[in-house]
């Protein structure tokens, strides 16, 4: 009896020393890896398609083409940097689906963004990568009067 009284306080006490080397492995830490240093860069790629564009000759089309690849590159920055407004609006009769809309909008300021490549990337469109440092995205977050003041004193951007 004396034995079964000792082998039920070692369980106990085993289990005691199991949940505290438990617990001391328990954090409060986010266990994904955050965004990394100052160096750091977010990327924003726009396409555009050549003979989808106005124009009244194949050059005037693959120019807009260029123009607007740049134009939805500088949209996907401000998405990743400002998020995304979805506005969704339904009407219904007589309980079926009449019409549905969903609208997007992106608004937001991107200075100091970088061209990294305007490129075709067949033969009838065309790709633009932009890319802006952590650092500059700082800027535009902590003084966004200052930049868009700097920058149309400096003479603009790209």
């Amino acid at each position: 009896m004396n034995q079964m009284k000792y082998v039920k306080h070692y369980r106990h006490c085993v289990l005691l020393m199991v949940l505290f080397l438990i617990a001391g492995c328990v954090t409060n830490e986010y266990p994904y890896s955050a965004p990394g240093g100052i160096n750091d860069r977010v990327v924003g790629v726009g396409y555009a398609v050549i003979n989808a564009q106005p124009g009244n000759s194949p050059e005037e089309k693959r120019l807009m083409a260029i123009k607007v690849s740049k134009l939805e590159a500088y949209k996907s920055l401000a998405e990743q940097l400002y998020g995304q407004y979805l506005e969704s609006r339904g009407s219904l009769r007589n309980l079926k689906m009449e019409e549905e809309a969903l609208v997007s909008r992106v608004e937001g300021l991107i200075v100091g963004a970088r061209v990294v490549s305007i490129k075709p990337i067949s033969t009838d469109s065309y790709e633009t990568i932009l890319e802006i440092g952590r650092s500059e995205i700082a800027g535009l977050i902590d003084e966004p009067d200052r930049s868009l003041e700097g920058n149309l004193i400096a003479g603009g951007s790209e």
